[in-house]
């Protein structure tokens, strides 16, 4: 064999080797990172997608659907409880009446009591004159309001009272430590009709209730009227005449 076809089939050999190494390399044939071809990014989600909740699974990060998927049953119970929760209460009964029924939709039915009392304090009461002033005393047994500067006069407090309801009684609680004034209080009609009077007798540093079942124009007609109590008051007796409360006692025909 000539020499120059020796060295051909030499390189032919080291040749075909140096392939072979390179078929046989791990990873040989396998594409680079760099060569994949990148997916495209989904288009981004638009506004109207987000008011309407409807945002395709696919969109949304794998972690966020399996979340879903494993807590589905869950959130159907909890909508289904949401759904049959009840609303809020948006209606009220009248003085003397109670809820008796809710509504799904907060509307209440009313039922009326067949006797009641209704209560105010001399502490929300107003001066009639806009002179007078009063301040607010506190004594074992109730807190007041008394006169402290100006004539003589009245504090009044306006009263709910049912309409229909026939009143039965009327009370007063105070106090009257004064030996030479007494105080009174009145159940007035707004068209200054009087319905009660209760008065005061002697001096006594207690708190004391006087009641009277003796009422003019007894049936309350508050389609027409407002009804008000009044509360004699003293500058000259000062704290010592502490109106504390008015009571109405009624009963419903």
């Amino acid at each position: 064999m000539s020499g120059w076809r020796v060295t051909l089939l030499l390189f032919a050999l080291v040749t075909a080797a140096a392939v072979g190494a390179v078929l046989w390399w791990p990873g040989a044939g396998q594409p680079s990172p760099s060569a994949a071809v990148a997916t495209p990014p989904p288009p981004p989600v638009d506004a109207a997608q987000i008011a309407t909740g409807r945002i395709a699974m696919e969109r949304m990060p794998r972690e966020v659907g399996s979340a879903l998927e494993t807590f589905s049953d869950e959130i159907v119970k909890n909508a289904d409880a949401l759904a049959t929760r009840q609303a809020r209460i948006t209606g009220t009964c009248a003085p003397g009446s109670a809820i008796r029924v809710i509504a799904d939709d907060g509307t209440v039915r009313c039922q009326a009591f067949p006797r009641g009392a209704v209560s105010v304090s001399a502490v929300t009461a107003v001066a009639r004159m806009s002179t007078t002033t009063t301040e607010v005393a506190t004594v074992r047994g109730g807190a007041g309001r008394y006169q402290s500067g100006g004539e003589d006069d009245f504090l009044v407090a306006p009263v709910a009272l049912p309409d229909g309801a026939i009143v039965t009684s009327f009370s007063y609680t105070f106090v009257d430590d004064d030996s030479g004034l007494d105080t009174e209080a009145f159940l007035y009609r707004s068209d200054d009709q009087p319905l009660a009077q209760v008065s005061s007798s002697g001096a006594d540093g207690r708190v004391r209730v006087e009641t009277t079942d003796a009422v003019q124009l007894r049936k309350i007609d508050a389609a027409r009227y407002a009804y008000s109590v009044y509360f004699k008051v003293s500058a000259r007796a000062g704290a010592r005449l502490l109106p504390i409360a008015g009571s109405i006692s009624y009963r419903l025909p």
